[in-house]
């Protein structure tokens, strides 16, 4: 067989391949994922009563959601409770990306305390703008929580500056732009509704180059540890982090989350709530630390200035991971930031010993 002939046939094959994706990505699988998320021109949240599927992104399992009449994420056969009532508020790390429920801390806890009912308010990108609005709709509901707990992220910042704001006449959070719909380029959009094996399996290569070097006992290394630009001003210089802090965006985000964390904490007070906030660790600032900013601190003084109760739980990420050589992936999606199933466990522990054992 000659050369022509090899590589009209590597042509065809190739060509084949590709017509065969579009077909599978437009049709069975564009048919066998049911998404739980309700998009709005400048809002979203999850649908009421739904039972859906959850794709993070490629390289992360598919899951099971369920939600509850109120559009929050319950386990499959959870009902609601007359039980004091548990408001959780947080993003895509509380809402248990890569999870079952029943494997995120919000499940954790609920399977554990079940004289409590847990309000799981978490969807990702959501940040303290989002939490105070969901919180006031519940009030106004005459919902009252025993326990206010938030999970603070170091993207909240960039939330808070570049992506919500409240601009309609009731002062209820909205994206600053048509983001949900407008992030991609129309390339991009393409490839995305286009070539969906495509993707994952350059995702899945990904994923399992980044596992194989995370089996190396020099884990604290940049080839290994996922690094983000949203996360990054703990250790590096504004500057060095593109467009997301540009514009005094990273002073808005810090101001924004102090003026909303003092309006939920007037709420609590008001409400005889019980308010925690819960700061934690992305895994590179485990290896990077907090030299330029410190979360820790940060989230200490916006306690000390409101009524509400710190949990950090970034002391017990650093035992585990001064104990494992491989703690990036005992705790951590390997490729990503978010927490697997040992990293929620950690969570769910010291809850657990902070705030339900007291």
């Amino acid at each position: 067989m000659n050369k022509k002939v090899i590589y009209i046939n590597l042509i065809v094959i190739f060509l084949s391949y590709l017509l065969l994706d579009i077909l599978i990505s437009n049709t069975y699988l564009n048919l066998k994922k049911k998404t739980c998320y309700k998009f709005e021109e400048f809002y979203y949240e999850l649908k009421k009563n739904c039972k859906g599927l959850d794709k993070f992104k490629s390289g992360f399992p598919t899951v099971n959601v369920y939600t509850d009449q109120n559009g929050l994420r319950i386990g499959k056969n959870d009902k609601r409770k007359k039980e004091d009532k548990i408001f959780i508020f947080g993003d895509s790390f509380t809402f248990g990306v890569g999870l079952e429920y029943k494997d995120t801390y919000t499940g954790l806890l609920a399977k554990e305390f079940k004289s409590y009912d847990f309000y799981n308010f978490a969807v990702g990108s959501y940040s303290p703008s989002v939490h105070l609005y969901k919180l006031e709709e519940q009030i106004k509901k005459n919902l009252i929580p025993k326990k206010i707990i938030l999970f603070l992220d170091m993207t909240d910042v960039h939330d808070e500056g570049a992506r919500w704001v409240n601009s309609d006449s009731n002062n209820n959070p909205m994206l600053a732009s048509n983001l949900i719909f407008n992030r991609y380029s129309k390339n991009e959009k393409f490839t995305h509704k286009n070539f969906k094996i495509t993707r994952s399996l350059a995702h899945f290569i990904n994923y399992n180059l980044r596992v194989l070097r995370s089996g190396k006992k020099s884990i604290d290394n940049k080839n290994t540890v996922k690094t983000s630009l949203q996360a990054g001003f703990t250790y590096r210089k504004l500057n060095n982090l593109g467009s997301h802090y540009e514009n005094d965006i990273f002073n808005k985000g810090q101001n924004k989350i102090k003026q909303k964390i003092n309006q939920i904490s007037n709420i609590a007070k008001e409400n005889n709530s019980d308010f925690y906030l819960v700061v934690y660790p992305f895994a590179e600032t485990l290896v990077y630390g907090q030299k330029i900013f410190n979360w820790e601190n940060f989230a200490k003084n916006l306690c000390k200035n409101n009524n509400c109760k710190l949990i950090n739980t970034f002391e017990a990420f650093r035992y585990e991971k001064e104990k494992n050589d491989n703690w990036y992936s005992k705790l951590y999606f390997v490729g990503d930031e978010h927490f697997n199933k040992g990293g929620n466990k950690i969570i769910a522990e010291v809850l657990k010993n902070e705030i339900f054992k007291r």
